[in-house]
């Protein structure tokens, strides 16, 4: 029976990891599958948009309808947000939008938040949880600063009281709870603290770090590591270290001093942004993750003709890897900046052109080169003494336009233009439908075409003179 069910968190927190590996292998089985389970679970919602606990993978029943932030529900949340803020996927976007709405207005009791019947919205349980703490982390992701900012003031104020938070804290009697007195070396707080800092610059999360840091060296220290404190009232210590206190607590710890000396480490400073797993680990947001769905957007920079499928990468993307950059907004200090209103303005991390494509991929077109890629077609020209002939040629791509700029101009060029009434003639369009132009330049003019095209310029206008000389003529005898 126990096989049967599983945490909400559980059946939602697949994916960025499976989404990154379907990008990967080009094989969509993986990030289907995760997105799928994301929509059982959100299908199976109450009517006031809130979710269960634990639920029966075979039937699709809450077998736990406590609804809250935390145990066993925490990262469905955060992937709902990570998830489109990684791929760009709107439809985690709007999910995550109506469960973020559903979440402050049935279970946020500012600063606090407690577990309520999914149905009724009924308080349970009046408690604080060690892994709430990753909460107001997770709103600055989302732009929400001002309640993080509260909320993360209350849990620290549980740390401040103990030492440590205890996995259970119960907000009516401000007591730790029964069975729940325990502190396994939990990262959330200090998740959130570094996120905070990151978004504020307000140099008392510094304050609450050396804290922390403090409790870990005089609490948690033990011959062979950190040791799990078993009460937080006696800190009475466990012989037992989770591997997350490596890949998370001491990590964030870590980030958050260095942003303030001044980072220059991979995370801050590194060729790409990085969206942090629910167990710390960095993601790398690069265009062959987040482009795919949008290879036809960025003339096929990452499609190697499995569009099909969806994944691809290119011959042309590989070979200029190395100038891919993606732009992750930088989170703005003031907390002013942040309301309820612009949370989710902006669509996901990646803006603007992708800078991995070179100039004619941006264009849509490819230029002569000296590997011999493309087929020149130049036009004849006429041999003059002692001048070289210049080339210049391209090839059109699809319909888009190409611009030749020809910067010299010579005098018969600029007679020709100024015969035919037109004003500057330096950049001459050329379309798909047209046929692969050259021209060659001897001696100030533009080929064959150019030359007789003046030879009748010329006629017209010793035709005009003509004609003037015999008006003259027929006026004098007029007046004579």
């Amino acid at each position: 029976m126990l096989l049967q069910i599983t945490s909400t968190a559980g059946g939602g927190t697949l994916t960025l990891e499976f989404g990154i590996l379907s990008r990967l292998t080009n094989n969509t089985v993986f990030e289907r599958v995760t997105k799928n389970s994301v929509r059982g679970i959100w299908s199976r919602r109450s009517k006031l948009n809130l979710v269960g606990a634990h639920i029966n993978v075979f039937t699709g029943e809450w077998t736990q309808k406590d609804a809250g932030i935390g145990t066993s529900i925490d990262s469905f949340y955060e992937y709902l947000l990570k998830a489109y803020l990684l791929f760009g996927d709107e439809e985690y976007l709007y999910i995550f939008q109506e469960a973020y709405k559903a979440a402050m207005h049935y279970l946020h009791h500012d600063p606090w938040y407690v577990e309520v019947n999914m149905n009724s919205g009924a308080t349970v349980w009046p408690l604080f949880n060690s892994l709430q703490a990753f909460w107001p982390g997770l709103q600055v992701l989302a732009g929400d600063v001002d309640p993080a900012i509260r909320t993360h003031a209350a849990f620290f104020s549980v740390w401040k009281k103990y030492g440590f938070t205890p996995e259970g804290f119960n907000l009516a009697t401000s007591t730790v709870q029964n069975g729940q007195r325990s502190y396994p070396l939990r990262p959330e707080l200090i998740e959130s603290t570094y996120w905070l800092f990151k978004a504020t610059r307000d140099y008392r999360y510094l304050d609450v770090g050396r804290d922390i840091l403090a409790s870990l060296q005089y609490g948690a220290r033990c011959p062979c590591g950190y040791c799990h404190i078993s009460d937080v009232e006696t800190h009475k210590q466990d012989d037992h270290m989770e591997s997350f206190f490596l890949a998370e607590t001491v990590k964030y710890l870590w980030l958050l001093f260095d942003l303030a000396a001044g980072p220059d480490n991979i995370v801050e400073n590194g060729p790409y942004k990085y969206i942090f797993s629910t167990e710390g680990h960095l993601l790398p947001v690069t265009p062959e993750i987040v482009l795919v769905d949008e290879h036809c957007s960025y003339f096929g920079a990452f499609c190697n003709g499995g569009a099909d499928r969806g994944y691809g990468i290119s011959a042309s993307s590989m070979k200029h890897k190395k100038a891919n950059y993606t732009h992750l907004d930088d989170i703005q200090t003031p907390s002013s900046h942040y309301s309820a209103s612009n949370m989710f303005a902006t669509r996901g991390y990646i803006k603007g052109v992708c800078p991995g494509l070179t100039h004619a991929q941006k264009l849509g077109i490819s230029y002569s080169d000296e590997e011999g890629n493309v087929i020149e077609q130049t036009s004849e020209g006429h041999e003059h003494h002692d001048e070289s002939a210049i080339e210049s040629s391209v090839r059109t791509q699809s319909s888009n336009v190409i611009l030749i700029s020809h910067p010299v101009a010579s005098q018969q060029d600029q007679a020709l233009e100024s015969s035919s009434g037109n004003g500057d003639h330096a950049d001459i369009v050329v379309t798909a439908d047209s046929d692969s132009i050259s021209h060659d330049n001897n001696d100030g003019s533009l080929g064959a075409n150019t030359e007789e095209l003046t030879e009748d310029t010329e006629r017209t206008s010793k035709h005009s003179e003509d004609e003037d000389i015999a008006q003259n003529l027929n006026l004098k005898e007029d007046i004579s």
